[in-house]
């Protein structure tokens, strides 16, 4: 028998299975490299989010490279990806095949909160009541209302109380109750908003009154003697003023009935509902709680709406409207001094300060009592 016939009898015999067979004398061929994956991953910037991406390099193996992933992807690179496991089919002109898995991973949801800008009835027995919520979480969120709405925001409110339970995308849930009461009004008939910071609920507008609530008259300033910044600005106060003669702290004050001038320390529990951590919060003369200035200031997230309206300072010259805003607590520091409140322009933070004498004529935002 030949060698020739030979050889092919050899590989009959055995190449049922593609066995390869040289022939006498010639080089074997040279198997190609084994594929190889290296990978560059972009994880999930925030909770619930789409963006991820996996971006793949290939070496090894025979060119052209196919590619087949677990979301039926053929492309080599995949992107606009949620959390989750990822696998990969590389497969050459050779039929190498090389599987590689990878994770996108995502940061943790932020933690579900609400707030609401409230506006009571405008009289008693009036259908005009808004509730207004404000949702950080994991988007999107289900929301449920003791009256079967599901919108954040309801209106058409008589005086009483709203329950509301919002879901959000991470499994989260939180339950507040809203109670509308007949409109907030001060002894001179001036109707106030009101809004829900955490467990608090503060005047949404610097107050206007010019009356005690006993119906005598007070000292206050409008902003330049110019009637046109009442209805924005509201009006500022010495402390004695707005202590109404009292130096007890929680006082009523000239607020309405059933609210009070806030102490220094309810409004610490204010600007930690906004992020502000306790150490910051004790902070002395000084700017503190990154964001949290920006949260309180007119179009802040808070709702507070903080409007800037400048000071007036003991001698009586005015100063600062639209850049910063100066609000007094119920607190001393001492018989010359308070505390009270900045807010600046420029500044994304708050400041507790107690350096200028209580003649000065700062704005007031009543707190409602505790029930």
């Amino acid at each position: 028998m030949s060698k020739q016939i030979y050889f092919f009898a050899t590989c009959l015999l055995a190449g049922l299975f593609f066995i390869q067979c040289e022939k006498e004398g010639e080089e074997p061929e040279t198997k190609p490299a084994p594929i190889q994956i290296s990978s560059s991953v972009q994880n999930v910037s925030e909770y619930g989010g789409s963006d991820g991406a996996i971006d793949l390099t290939v070496t090894g193996g025979v060119p052209p490279y196919s590619f087949l992933w677990s979301d039926n992807s053929t492309t080599e690179d995949v992107s606009n990806l949620v959390a989750g496991k990822y696998y990969v089919l590389v497969n050459d002109k050779e039929f190498q095949i090389r599987t590689d898995t990878f994770e996108i991973t995502q940061p943790a949801p932020l933690p579900l909160s609400l707030q609401f800008e409230i506006t009571n009835p405008s009289e008693t027995g009036a259908a005009d009541g808004m509730i207004n919520t404000i949702i950080s979480g994991a988007s999107p969120f289900t929301i449920l209302w003791s009256t079967g709405a599901d919108t954040k925001d309801i209106s058409g409110l008589t005086s009483g109380e709203y329950i509301i339970t919002v879901t959000d995308n991470a499994g989260q849930t939180a339950t507040d109750t809203i109670v509308l009461e007949d409109a907030l009004m001060d002894i001179d008939g001036n109707k106030y908003k009101t809004v829900k910071i955490g467990d608090q609920i503060w005047m949404k507008e610097n107050l206007k009154v010019t009356h005690a609530p006993d119906g005598t008259e007070i000292e206050s300033f409008i902003y330049n003697n110019d009637a046109s910044y009442l209805k924005v600005y509201g009006r500022l106060y010495s402390w004695n003023s707005a202590m109404n003669g009292s130096t007890t702290e929680s006082t009523q004050g000239i607020c309405p009935n059933g609210w009070h001038i806030p102490t220094d320390n309810e409004v610490k529990v204010l600007e930690m509902a906004l992020g502000m951590t306790q150490a910051e919060a004790d902070m002395v003369n000084t700017w503190r709680g990154k964001t949290v200035g920006t949260q309180l200031k007119a179009g802040g997230t808070s709702g507070f709406d903080a409007q800037l309206s400048g000071r007036r300072s003991n001698t009586g010259s005015y100063s600062f409207m639209g850049r910063v805003e100066y609000f007094w607590t119920s607190t001393e520091s001492s018989s010359t001094y308070a505390w009270r409140r900045c807010l600046d322009k420029y500044d994304d933070k708050s400041g507790r300060y107690n350096t200028f004498p209580k003649t000065y004529g700062f704005s007031i935002r009543c707190i409602k009592n505790d029930d």
